[in-house]
């Protein structure tokens, strides 16, 4: 392919992500309506129903599934198997509501996009070299190619710490609730009614599915799939075999808040043991050349003075 034709194929994929972006952003609006509804907080209004098939506008009833369709077949293509079901993981784990096709072929599209920017940029400059002009567009395009990669799995890993910090509370709430008579959906209704973020929104989604007649203990166990948290997982399996023995849910609950109270306290002192090893570089980089200095800056000075150095 002649390079006449490059800049064209860049400002195209750029404008297929941007047209996915507004796709996603637009369907993750409906579905945080579709949770909402299912999880109880919603009622139904006249200017909340989805808009009809004809009124739809034809970008987004024609133009926007065909690309959907052609980038989910390019990607299967140029990927592995396994690429798109791990991209999907991180993607639910981090709370974006995007597919794997479309944060891939953003992550492509704006890396050309600086390749090809960053190529105009640098021959406008006449001092850089053959090798420079090379290379800074190249290193350019894959620090935005990795970026979001990154960004992915710090706000998936902050959004697994958010939900770790609200356990205890909601499991305190979901044993007060239950003795106090509520089912255990009920309870789970008031407990998410209190609750913002993301636990919020992972608990919807539990309610939501047991609402759809999924049982509880696999709704929590998919739960503990998505967020990858251990006292989750532990009490889902309270759950399950709760269900299996025909116990009461209560006492999982009050075992399991008296496990996560443990459970933090545990990490609290890993973290305080973690401490003075931490410590170690910045005491060594910092503190103790200050300290050689004015321990053994005088004797030095007297030193070189008395040897006439």
């Amino acid at each position: 392919m002649s390079l006449v034709y490059v800049p064209a194929v860049l400002f195209a994929l750029a404008f297929i992500a941007l047209a996915r972006w507004q796709s996603e952003r637009r369907t993750a609006k409906w579905q945080r309506v579709i949770n909402a509804r299912l999880a109880g907080q919603l009622t139904v209004g006249a200017g909340d129903d989805p808009e009809d098939d004809l009124a739809i506008p034809y970008v987004r009833r024609v133009i926007v599934p065909a690309v959907r369709r052609l980038e989910r077949s390019i990607a299967h293509r140029i990927t592995p198997a396994t690429f798109h079901g791990e991209l999907d993981e991180k993607l639910r784990m981090a709370g974006v509501k995007q597919s794997s096709e479309s944060f891939f072929f953003g992550r492509l599209a704006l890396s050309a996009a600086t390749l090809l920017l960053g190529f105009v940029l640098v021959f406008l400059l006449p001092s850089l070299t053959l090798a420079e002009r090379l290379l800074i567009p190249i290193v350019l395009a894959l620090v935005v190619y990795l970026y979001p990669n990154v960004h992915l799995n710090t706000k998936a890993q902050k959004r697994l710490a958010d939900i770790d910090r609200s356990l205890p509370e909601i499991f305190d709430l979901l044993s007060v609730s239950v003795e106090a008579g509520l089912a255990f959906d009920g309870a789970l209704r008031k407990v998410v009614t209190s609750l913002e973020g993301a636990a919020r929104d992972e608990f919807s989604r539990v309610l939501a599915d047991m609402q759809l007649g999924i049982p509880r203990a696999e709704s929590l166990a998919s739960l503990a799939r998505r967020t990858k948290s251990a006292p989750l997982r532990r009490f889902a399996g309270l759950v399950a075999q709760s269900d299996r023995t025909g116990a009461g849910i209560g006492p999982a609950l009050k075992v399991q808040a008296r496990d996560i109270k443990d459970y933090r306290a545990a990490k609290a002192r890993e973290k305080a043991a973690s401490i003075p090893i931490k410590i170690i570089i910045p005491m060594v980089v910092f503190i103790f050349p200050a300290m050689f200095v004015i321990i053994l800056g005088p004797a030095v000075v007297s030193i070189l003075k008395t040897f006439h150095l």
